[in-house]
This record gives structure tokens, C-alpha cells and sequence, in this order.
């Protein structure tokens, strides 16, 4: 009997110890867009153009709305700051497959030209990421690409 107790007592606490040592998964109910507009009230952008439709997204990235839910983020238009943030929340999990392999593939491009003609941007750029949060897929080309990402995550509880 004592046996029995002990080895339920250690389930008990074992169960008690793997709670406590997960976080918060709960999301919240924030949009793609909700979470951009956090993002521009705490970052400057300069020279920015945000997308205005799909079709931009479609242009830049091969992103369309067969595969995307909502989006948000902009691209520098000065043409030598590489400075481009992209926030998708995808539709399904074909989408998210698709999407994370377009702005791989974009990534992987701005990087190489950069490396040949502007090191200081392809500095930022090596600095920067494209990431994964289940359906969410960004983006961040940015010298605040961390700070970015933290409001991000914190608005979509990521």
C-alpha cells in the first residue's frame, strides 16, 4: 500500500511539474493588421510602402489569397534599404508550406544581392529572419527586426 501511495504521489508532482513549466499557448484575438498597427505606433519605418492588396504581395513574394488569411507589412521603397516586414497569417497548412517557401526564397535573394553590393545592408539582412508560428510566417528585415518580432508575438500571444 505504501508503495501504491508513493508512486502516485510522484505522478501527482511529476504532472505538477510539467504544468507549471509550459507557457501561456492561448491566442489572442488580434489580426495580422491589429498587430502591424501596434508595430508602427512603437517603430518608425522611413520610405515605406505598405501593401496596399494581395496582388502586392502576389508581385514581391508569389503570396496569393488562395494561400494567405490576412497580412500585413510594407517594403522601403528608397531602393538601397533593404528594410521589408511581412506578417501572414496563412489559411491552412498548405498556405503556411507555400508561404514560408516564397519568403525563404525572397529572403535567401535579398541577401545574395546585397552581399555583392552593399555590405552594410547585408549585414541587416544576415541579422534577420524568416520564422514560423504555426500559421503565422514573417518576415523581418529590419534593424528592429527583434523589436518587431516581440510586439508581433506579444499582440498575437505567439
Amino acid at each position: 500500500m505504501k508503495r501504491l501511495v508513493a508512486v502516485l504521489l510522484a505522478a501527482v508532482l511529476m504532472g505538477a511539474v510539467l504544468c507549471a513549466c509550459g507557457g501561456s499557448t492561448e491566442q489572442k484575438n488580434v489580426t495580422v493588421a491589429q498587430a502591424w498597427d501596434k508595430i508602427k505606433a512603437e517603430v518608425t519605418f522611413e520610405s515605406f510602402d505598405e501593401f496596399a492588396n494581395i496582388n502586392t504581395l502576389g508581385r514581391f513574394y508569389g503570396i496569393t489569397e488562395d494561400m494567405a488569411a490576412e497580412y500585413a507589412g510594407g517594403i522601403n521603397n528608397s531602393g538601397v534599404n533593404q528594410e521589408e516586414v511581412v506578417l501572414v497569417k496563412a489559411k491552412d497548412d498548405a498556405g503556411a508550406v507555400q508561404i514560408k517557401k516564397a519568403l525563404d526564397t525572397r529572403f535567401a535573394s535579398k541577401l545574395a544581392q546585397n552581399q555583392n553590393y552593399n555590405a552594410e545592408q547585408a549585414k541587416m539582412i544576415e541579422g534577420c529572419k524568416v520564422e514560423q508560428n504555426g500559421m503565422y510566417i514573417t518576415m523581418i528585415v529590419s534593424d528592429n527586426a527583434e523589436k518587431i518580432t516581440q510586439i508581433f508575438k506579444s499582440e498575437l500571444g505567439l
